[in-house]
């Protein structure tokens, strides 16, 4: 059977729906509104970013030896549910078409595949409803694999892990993320979180700087009230390219991450007991993995390149404090 996309005729197809973007923006960037016209400009970007040479991407799933081997039933048709007001996995492009990391790894799943597949959208409060009810056969995006999710549902390995990243000033004397480099510097941090509890573990040595809330830490890296400021990538990427930052910081080179960033990944989700459908969506997603066809789709709806130029590289012993990067599956584990 040849591969075929359709938007359900439910979805709505009226305005953007702003109030939700702008809600949805919340949840990604902490209440950063000024974010919500960066989502088609930063894929732009991400599309040159994707050119980039020497941008390393850490694999974003472990690829099942086991499962390749195995045969499984493959479903005549799927549909999947997402919410049209979190980007930038679901949104509304100018144009008012389905747009988003999400559906782009929907899309290429059901290719690779050759299955048919339905994009139908929901409210982002009431996508367990909706998944629960039947109303779709997987989640895309927006149902977190989190303890209380686990006895409704199904996941699938991570499409896209949340891994920590540190921002720093632009003009900042700092050109890797090390122990050595960041020892006796103040690192911000937003307080409670699974970045504090990462930190104060991995950079014992850095003077940590624990604040209230996500614009508040953005807030003291552009003030210089903080050296160094470890968080979400992903907010952080989309702050150093957005209109708030004012091209104050950039990014630092490294993934960072472990057990307790896992609750934070980004998974399909199916109704619990559908091992069967969750099994084939995971094979599926590890071909993507192995065949480079997910950190291309990665690179190209997520700003993944550091931003700004960094200075000349320290010539510092990095043996001490220093923060490894992740490249083994992380695990669920505590969360803020």
């Amino acid at each position: 059977m040849g591969m075929a996309f359709r938007t359900h005729s439910d979805i709505r197809h009226g305005g953007r729906a702003l109030c939700g973007v702008v809600g949805r923006l919340a949840f990604i960037l902490a209440g950063l509104a000024a974010a919500t016209s960066s989502v088609p400009a930063t894929r732009a970007q991400a599309a040159q970013d994707a050119a980039a040479p020497g941008v390393s991407l850490p694999a974003m799933r472990h690829v099942d030896a086991e499962l390749a081997r195995m045969t499984i039933e493959k479903p005549k048709r799927l549909t999947f549910l997402l919410p049209e007001d979190f980007p930038p996995f679901g949104y509304r492009d100018r144009n008012g078409a389905l747009a988003g990391l999400a559906v782009a790894v929907g899309k290429a799943l059901c290719s690779e595949a050759k299955v048919t597949c339905t994009f139908r959208v929901r409210p982002f409060a009431r996508l367990a409803a909706a998944l629960e009810a039947g109303e779709g056969d997987v989640a895309l995006a927006g149902l977190r694999p989190v303890p209380a999710h686990f006895r409704r549902f199904d996941f699938t390995r991570p499409y896209l892990k949340a891994l920590g990243r540190f921002a720093v000033r632009r003009e900042a004397a700092i050109a890797l993320p090390t122990g050595l480099a960041l020892a006796g510097r103040r690192v911000g941090v937003v307080k409670g979180t699974v970045h504090d509890a990462w930190l104060t573990t991995a950079l014992p040595r850095a003077r940590i700087h624990r604040l209230h809330d996500l614009p508040s830490a953005l807030a003291a890296l552009k003030a210089g009230k903080v050296d160094a400021l470890f968080g979400d990538w992903l907010q952080l990427a989309f702050w150093v390219r957005g209109a708030t930052a004012e091209g104050c910081c950039r990014l630092l080179p490294g993934w960072f991450g472990g057990r307790m960033f896992g609750y934070n990944h980004h998974a399909m989700a199916v109704k619990r007991g559908q091992r069967a459908l969750r099994d084939f969506l995971d094979k599926v997603l590890d071909e993507m993995q192995a065949n480079g066809h997910l950190e291309r789709l990665i690179r190209r709806h997520l700003p993944v390149r550091p931003a700004l130029m960094a200075p000349r590289a320290d010539k510092a012993d990095v043996s001490d404090g220093q923060a490894q990067t992740a490249t083994a599956e992380p695990q669920p584990g505590v969360d803020r």
